[in-house]
């Protein structure tokens, strides 16, 4: 019997639901599984809390592999590896949702180009342009300074 410990990881809860259960729960070859197989599964074992059993099949049923499976007319299967039903329209339409959604948020994460500097289309004069690009790029990235500005006491309060 595992530990408590052991049950942290959803690689570790999967690797006992495959080793309990080989033809339902393969991670090279996903098959989609039984609508219910959660009760099943609770019918068989005792040894798994609810939260550690909803943790192992979330993460098996959302892998991209597992998802790829998901077609409409494919053939769902029990604990044993038998079919069990097949997968429907909606089904599938929902999986390919979320294999869309992470392709789409795996283009967003990725590192974007590193941007080239703009040409400066300054008004400027050119000597003028010159000396100022000269001056940013001797001045270090990040860099802030502070100016204070002198404040005359005599003039705001009406002393001279």
């Amino acid at each position: 019997m595992p530990t408590e410990k052991q049950w942290k990881s959803p690689s570790a809860l999967f690797g006992y639901l495959s080793e309990k259960w080989p033809d339902a729960f393969n991670a090279n070859a996903p098959k989609p599984l039984k609508i219910g197989i959660r009760a099943d599964i609770r019918a068989l074992d005792s040894e798994l809390s609810d939260e550690d059993l909803s943790r192992a099949l979330r993460a098996y049923t959302r892998t991209g592999k597992y998802l790829a499976q998901l077609l409409a007319g494919a053939m769902r299967v029990d604990l044993e590896g038998k079919a069990a039903g097949e997968v429907t329209e909606a089904d599938a339409a929902t999986a390919q949702a979320w294999l869309l959604a992470r392709f789409a948020k795996a283009e967003t994460t990725q590192s974007p180009e590193p941007k080239t500097e703009p040409e400066p289309t300054s008004k400027l004069d050119p000597k003028r342009a010159e000396s100022k690009a000269k001056l940013s790029a001797e001045r270090p990235a990040g860099l802030v300074v502070e100016t204070k500005r002198r404040r005359s006491l005599g003039r705001r309060s009406g002393h001279r």
